[in-house]
């Protein structure tokens, strides 16, 4: 049986189960939320019984709900999954498994480079390919029995597995990421986050649709690395320095200038001169134990410096050429936020709600404010800096996924002063607000898919007829 068959027939079932489990959630958990009793009079029992289980599985059941939703947006044509960017992460196991030979590798639809041998040279790093590697294997050895050719490696049993990784990374960063929020705020202002960060922001689209680009990748490593600092700062070691060095070594393997997130080692919980005086003791302190981070990052380095070094003959290449900052001195930090090509607060404007809590939280001196801003700040001038400020044919602006991550913090601080502070009627209307941007940035990713280009360069904006079409199909299916 072809697995689009298969893929069918769970899809049905299972949407039609967890439907009813997705609604229980919201509304279980809008009365936690509030301080409000489940009680439900009509079956009450199966009601509690259903209740509970939502409550401490619901990121499981979301997670088993989005499966089909994934597959049945990529399926019209699995192969885009691995597309570009994708590909070119993508392309590190069928080198290595099939074609058993880096230097026969074809571009594919990567814009190619080549070596002086007029070799294609893979610009981008194999940090995606480590995590892909097992869902390949998967399908792999699935092809036969499945009646698939295993030298094709962009079949549908390929796409689809290999997809399988990077929506599995998005649930396990929202995994992780609820641990760590819940050593803060309530289990009711924790859901409130995580689904405001799932489906307010282009995390949504990018878990769903363009999974195995690197930023839900790098959305779960985030999370793994904020879970694991509080640990290390009471208790450094060089087993746990030796693991955090590993995960930062990920992070940076992945994109390099994801290197900031470092700064949360030295500024976490820093709200004060004194705070920060009393950190850098601290790591000088246990300076020869934060050594044992390098062989840790060194460990996933190892694999690129060789594909280099065959490739080209050198340990270290800039894999992209020509490609660089060309913004230094004017970077276009408005574009960034605000243009209509990939502008943040554009499709994902349940940001700004992170950006109030960042006030607030740097008001308040709580939930890891300052090094948020400090981080997203450096961030938007890295971003705004690049050649191609905007980052292709995206939906919003793609580069900030991974850092909803920290964003979610400040966010939890707002969330929970308004549960706290505000009276009834004003409580309701926030979250209201939240849910309605919830549902325009999950409408507007659909819509992207729907809309005809270009999507990408200079000839792209909204202009009145894309204005027209999507007033005209907001609340309508497509």
């Amino acid at each position: 049986m072809r697995l689009s068959a298969v893929m069918k027939d769970c899809t049905i079932c299972i949407k039609t189960v967890l439907l009813c489990f997705i609604a229980e959630l919201f509304l279980n958990m809008l009365l936690i939320s509030f301080g409000k009793p489940v009680d439900w009079q009509a079956s009450r029992l199966a009601s509690l019984w259903i209740g509970k289980l939502v409550v401490r599985h619901y990121l499981f059941l979301l997670f088993l709900l989005m499966i089909p939703v994934m597959v049945a947006r990529i399926n019209p044509g699995p192969r885009s999954n691995l597309w570009s960017d994708s590909e070119g992460y993508y392309q590190y196991l069928p080198a290595l498994i099939i074609i058993k030979d880096v230097h026969k590798l074809p571009p594919g639809s990567v814009w190619p480079y080549y070596n002086d041998k007029g070799e294609y040279v893979n610009k981008y790093t194999c940090g995606i390919a480590i995590f892909e590697f097992p869902f390949f294997m998967l399908a792999y050895y699935l092809c036969p029995p499945l009646g698939y050719t295993r030298s094709d490696y962009f079949n549908p049993l390929y796409c689809n597995i290999v997809a399988l990784s990077g929506l599995l990374a998005s649930f396990l960063g929202l995994f992780f990421l609820r641990k760590s929020l819940l050593k803060l705020v309530s289990p009711g202002v924790t859901f409130w986050v995580i689904v405001s960060v799932f489906f307010g922001s282009n995390l949504y689209y990018y878990a769903t649709r363009e999974m195995n680009i690197a930023h839900v990748y790098n959305f779960f490593l985030f999370s793994l690395l904020l879970y694991m600092i509080p640990g290390y700062l009471k208790k450094p070691g060089r087993l746990n320095s030796f693991l955090l060095g590993a995960v930062l070594g990920w992070i940076i393997l992945i994109r390099p200038t994801n290197i900031i997130v470092a700064l949360l080692i030295p500024l976490y919980d820093v709200y004060s001169l004194s705070d920060l005086k009393e950190r850098i003791r601290f790591l000088i302190q246990h300076l020869r134990l934060m050594l044992w981070m390098i062989p840790g990052a060194f460990l996933f380095f190892l694999p690129q410096l060789m594909y280099w070094k065959e490739m080209t003959g050198h340990w270290l290449y800039y894999s992209y050429t020509e490609e660089g900052f060309k913004y230094w001195n004017e970077p276009k930090i408005a574009a960034v936020l605000f243009d209509v090509q990939n502008g943040l607060f554009l499709y994902s404007p349940l940001v700004l709600l992170m950006m109030a809590g960042i006030v607030l939280g740097l008001f308040k001196k709580n939930f890891q404010a300052p090094v948020v801003l400090l981080i997203f700040s450096i961030a938007t001038y890295l971003f705004a800096s690049w050649w191609a400020w905007w980052f292709g044919g995206a939906f919003g602006h793609r580069c900030y996924v991974e850092f909803y991550t920290i964003l979610a913090f400040p966010l939890a601080g707002l969330y929970q002063h308004v549960s706290m502070r505000w009276h009834v009627i004003p409580r309701i209307a926030f979250f209201s607000v939240v849910i309605m941007l919830m549902i325009f940035s999950v409408r507007l990713s659909y819509l992207y898919t729907s809309i005809g280009g270009p999507w990408d360069g200079a000839d792209w904006r909204w202009n009145l007829e894309k204005y027209e079409w999507v007033l005209a199909h907001f609340f309508l299916a497509t």
